[in-house]
């Protein structure tokens, strides 16, 4: 791995140094923040020396900035789909010495990685939006610490020889009347259909992330994606439209009104206590991850590719496909600072209209949130770096 010039932050080391060590983990987990060696620093025990972060998809370049922790040595594990190797010196902070990036999607049989997180507590950090993390709440209390992007690429797309969308008028996509093929589960769904720019009709949540439904059909349907991923995918590289690529539009949720941050850092509540110091340390040195990725994304952006090649399955990457993204990341707003310059930090205001948007849904299906559960029981903002941005 080719690693960029990074910024220690002596700030969250100095805090490091004068924090307590935290409490053992009574779930069994392994290799907890309390365990460290004999005559060691304190600030060396307060992470654990195997820092798991479950991500929410195969590998791919919006998962850059974790990707940018890994040092030298790391291995594909194709049959686990893991990667895993010595983390890189400038980020090992607390006692971290290596980092597992565990893969999400089918690679977890498409669980909710919050699902996953509380089977598995050897994960330390988990991929969450910020919508899904409220919707489990009601059964796991997560907890986001740190945003990987700013903006999501969540998208709707389309073939515009054949469905017609006004993309300044949302009612525009219920005109439509075709069916929209999604992810299940999913709470921006549910907000499409209350907010009419969907009818429940149209939802069909069987899709699973290949193109195999939109190559057998022509393309005469809506289906969700990453405007990141699929939109050069479908128009350069898949054969879908009488035997070639063709061109597709897409339309971002972020702009129907519907703005989670995307794979969102989480721990479970129920661990923040006990991660508390560690998190001090190691939060900062995720947002400095994402500030050197994108600084000079190349280096990972094949790093991710070759991962991908091991895994050997339908999702594949290319450069091209990569330079596409840095273009989107960049002329979108999706890997932005926040509005305050800060890298990796929530907005509050931003929050509060998310969290109104899904009680709404979620009453709506008479599910009800937790007692006393409010916008700022699912993240916070303590362990940010506010001198971190890019």
């Amino acid at each position: 791995m080719i690693s960029t010039t990074r910024k220690l932050l002596a700030g969250a080391l100095a805090l490091g140094l004068v924090a307590a060590a935290c409490g053992d983990d009574d779930s069994g987990a392994s290799d907890t923040a309390a365990e460290g060696t004999d005559g060691a620093d304190s600030a060396d025990s307060l992470c654990p020396s195997n820092m798991v972060i479950q991500v929410d998809w195969w590998p791919e370049v919006e998962h850059g900035g974790t990707y940018q922790l890994m040092g030298d040595g790391a291995e594909a594990d194709a049959q686990n789909f893991t990667y895993s190797g010595p983390i890189d010196p400038a980020y090992a902070v607390g006692g971290i010495e290596t980092l597992e990036i565990r893969s999400g999607g089918d690679a977890i049989e498409s669980q909710p990685v919050s699902a996953v997180m509380k089977l598995d507590q050897n994960i330390i950090l988990g991929y969450n939006n910020s919508d899904d993390l409220i919707q489990a709440s009601p059964t796991i209390e997560l907890t986001a610490v740190a945003t990987t992007l700013e903006r999501n690429p969540q998208m709707i797309m389309w073939d515009p020889t054949q469905t017609e969308i006004d993309k300044s008028d949302p009612a525009s996509i219920a005109a439509t009347g075709e069916r929209i093929l999604h992810f299940p589960g999913q709470a921006y769904i549910e907000f499409l259909v209350s907010s009419g720019a969907m009818t429940a009709d149209q939802s069909d949540p069987n899709y699973g992330g290949a193109p195999d439904q939109w190559v057998a059909n022509g393309g005469d349907f809506i289906q969700q994606g990453f405007a990141t991923n699929e939109i050069y995918k479908y128009s350069n590289l898949i054969d879908w439209k009488d035997g070639a690529p063709a061109p597709v539009d897409f339309l971002l949720i972020d702009e129907l009104g519907w703005q989670p941050y995307p794979g969102s850092y989480a721990v479970l509540t129920e661990r923040l206590d006990e991660l508390a110091p560690c998190l001090a340390l190691f939060v900062p040195m995720l947002q400095q991850g994402w500030v050197d990725f994108f600084a000079d994304p190349g280096p990972i952006g094949d790093e991710i590719i070759a991962v991908t090649e091991v895994y050997n399955n339908f999702w594949t990457l290319s450069p091209e496909l990569n330079d596409a993204a840095y273009e989107l990341f960049d002329s979108t707003g999706i890997g932005s600072n926040g509005p305050d310059d800060v890298y990796g930090n929530f907005d509050d205001e931003r929050m509060a209209r998310l969290f109104d948007q899904m009680a709404e849904v979620m009453a709506a299906d008479g599910r009800d949130l937790p007692e006393g559960y409010t916008v700022h029981s699912g993240y916070t903002n303590e362990f940010i770096d506010a001198s971190i941005g890019r």
